[in-house]
């Protein structure tokens, strides 16, 4: 499975090359700006706020999404089956009670791939808003990368599976 993420570069020596993203997605009013952990905006990693974090708190709509150990397997399993449909080479998924992570390779746009995996997810689960706005991308572009991106999913306590071993995975 690894070969359809990585190819090799011609470029007077052979050097791998991968062809994958690494996507963080966050439940509806888990993490907010200002976050007690550090957030992120507009790709940049911010230490905590409490101060800020106050006023987003009080704008939600609703409680906070938290994933049940259910609902987890669901999203595990949608995504899997998502990336099956769209044809996404997907590797490592850790879906945990407040965000999910995974590891693509994908030939459309990062925010397109992300969308349509995120709609399927939230269809599957049936409960309304499942995600936060927007997500944290990063190109995966070496081995070494795909390795340290691959070796933090697997410290993550969630469904932590290979989607290659669900029953209608190629």
């Amino acid at each position: 499975f690894l070969r359809s993420l990585v190819g090799s570069s011609t470029l007077g020596r052979m050097e791998s090359f991968v062809r994958a993203t690494l996507i963080t997605t966050t439940t509806y009013g888990t993490w907010l700006p200002g976050d007690a952990r550090g957030y992120v905006e507009g790709g940049r990693i911010l230490p905590p706020a409490p101060r800020l974090a106050a006023h987003p708190s009080r704008q939600l709509r609703r409680d906070p999404m938290l994933l049940s150990e259910l609902q987890r397997h669901r999203v595990f399993e949608s995504l899997c089956a998502a990336a099956d449909e769209f044809a996404y080479r997907l590797s490592d998924i850790v879906v945990e009670t407040t965000h999910v992570h995974w590891i693509v390779g994908h030939d459309d746009a990062m925010a397109a791939m992300v969308g349509r995996l995120k709609t399927h997810t939230r269809q599957a689960l049936q409960v309304g808003r499942v995600w936060t706005n927007g997500y944290c991308g990063r190109r995966l572009e070496t081995l070494a990368e795909l390795q340290t991106a691959r070796e933090y999913l697997a410290r993550h306590a969630g469904v932590n599976n290979d989607c290659r071993k669900a029953p209608f995975a190629n």
